[in-house]
């Protein structure tokens, strides 16, 4: 029994909490990234899988504050993920145990230590090593689930608890041997790498450029480069600096030229679009496709979005033009149709034109002579007669029905407006005044609505 609890006395004091090691606060943070090249790029803070793409934001600058970042967005395809998710766990491992590990091995170790020396104090042999076997499962446990952190002490602490187990079962007879002592702990990560310097923040925004698939990002990243560079004057080896800054500069011109050779690849297509359209020679769009990716393969397929773009807007132009031929044709087969009906109908537009005077007059209260009414209301009663007689086009139905709803108004308003004269009642003035400006305004709107109706159809 005083080996017992000497045993015992040893786990705790191994397990005893120590100093929390120092630790350089940007390695916390920072990632890597490592790509199937075996090149690797750092990733302040986590990096981010959506779909078929990573983002991160890679640093161009850790000695200010806040950091400089800039955001990255690269193929997942060319990520080594094995190794990347890996090195992730160590980074984790690291924060862990800089940040919270000392204080949760603290409390377990509290609880551990509480556990064995109630063994000590156990009379009974088989509640003691029910006590052990579980303190050594929870002790087993801790480093897979806290990231390994001070898996030596762990270590060191089972087997000697592993010794007080063995007796304890020696003490109640037990002599089978249980292999989950015998189970090898999970091994820690390795540590993380050293903070990148600024040569090589350097090298990987010069890697991340060369990745990137938008022109734009290129262009920043390499920027960014040439910005370090600058701030680095006499930090960095002058003939390395020399040699980054030449392949920078040409590499930024060389996408300005091929942004301006783009640029002019799109106004060309887009006015050479227009003029096909215009012109209706709509056989001439699919050449003008096979112009754009022709142009396209000869620039070296360096605007793949921007190239989808233009092909998309060449194939909506066409069919634009399409539908507007398509238009054209069927309003040509409908035109005689219109013509007739314009025939049919202009003599009882000219009668309500003529009218017009004499019905604002009634709407005004103004008029007209009473003299003037019985001709107008002939003339307006034959009218109507005609169009009772017409067929209008079916797409035309609807603003002939409300021709000839203006026509009835317009009549109601000039036999009121006659009524109340005869009378003298300022009543019928009123609503003979209502009629009339019901009238013209619903004539108004159904020639406006006719004349749209049966326009030809505007070029797109």
């Amino acid at each position: 029994m005083v080996v017992t609890v000497r045993c015992l006395l040893l786990i705790v004091s191994l397990m005893a909490p120590a100093a929390a090691a120092a630790q350089t606060p940007a390695s916390r943070v920072l990632f890597r990234v490592f790509l199937s090249d075996g090149r690797a790029l750092a990733s302040y803070g986590e990096w981010a899988r959506v779909a078929d793409r990573v983002i991160f934001s890679i640093p161009t600058r850790l000695t200010s504050d806040p950091v400089e970042l800039h955001l990255v967005n690269i193929a997942s395809g060319r990520v080594d993920w094995p190794r990347t998710e890996l090195y992730a766990e160590s980074v984790r491992a690291a924060n862990y145990a800089a940040t919270r590990g000392e204080a949760d091995f603290a409390r377990f170790s509290a609880e551990t230590a509480k556990a064995l020396n109630e063994v000590a104090r156990i009379a009974d042999p088989g509640v003691r090593l029910a006590v052990a076997e579980r303190a050594r499962v929870a002790l087993a446990e801790w480093p897979a689930t806290h990231y390994g952190y001070r898996i030596g002490e762990v270590r060191e602490s089972l087997d000697v608890l592993d010794a007080i187990i063995s007796q304890l079962r020696v003490a109640v007879g037990q002599t089978r041997f249980d292999l989950s002592l015998s189970a090898p702990l999970a091994a820690p990560p390795p540590p993380p790498l050293p903070v990148p310097t600024d040569a090589e923040l350097v090298e990987q925004l010069v890697t991340a450029a060369s990745l990137s698939d938008t022109s734009t990002e290129r262009v920043t990243l390499l920027q960014s480069v040439l910005g370090l560079l600058d701030r680095a004057v006499g930090l960095l080896p002058d003939e390395w600096a020399r040699r980054v800054r030449h392949s920078v500069t040409g590499d930024l011109e060389g996408e300005r030229q091929i942004e301006r050779a783009y640029a002019a690849l799109r106004q060309r297509t887009l006015e050479d679009a227009i003029k096909i359209a215009l012109k209706g020679e709509h056989h001439k769009f699919e050449p003008l496709r096979d112009r754009v990716m022709a142009e396209d393969r000869r620039l070296g397929g360096h605007r793949a979005g921007e190239v989808a773009a233009l092909l998309a807007t060449i194939d909506a132009q066409a069919d634009a033009a399409k539908q507007s031929r398509a238009a054209r044709k069927d309003w040509e087969r409908r035109e005689q149709g219109y013509r007739r009906y314009r025939r049919s109908m202009n003599g009882a537009f000219k009668v309500f034109r003529d009218a017009t005077v004499s019905l604002d007059q009634v709407r005004t209260l103004s008029g007209p002579p009473l003299h003037t009414l019985p001709p107008l209301r002939r003339r307006m009663a034959e009218a109507a007669v005609r169009i009772g007689k017409v067929t209008p086009p079916s797409d035309l139905a609807n603003p002939h029905a409300l021709i000839r709803s203006a026509w009835e108004l317009a009549e109601s308003a000039l036999a009121l407006r006659a009524e109340s004269v005869s009378l003298n009642s300022a009543d019928l003035a009123q609503r003979a005044s209502s009629a009339a400006a019901g009238g013209v305004m619903l004539y108004e709107r159904a020639r406006a609505d006719l004349a749209a109706a049966m326009a030809p159809p505007s070029p797109r």
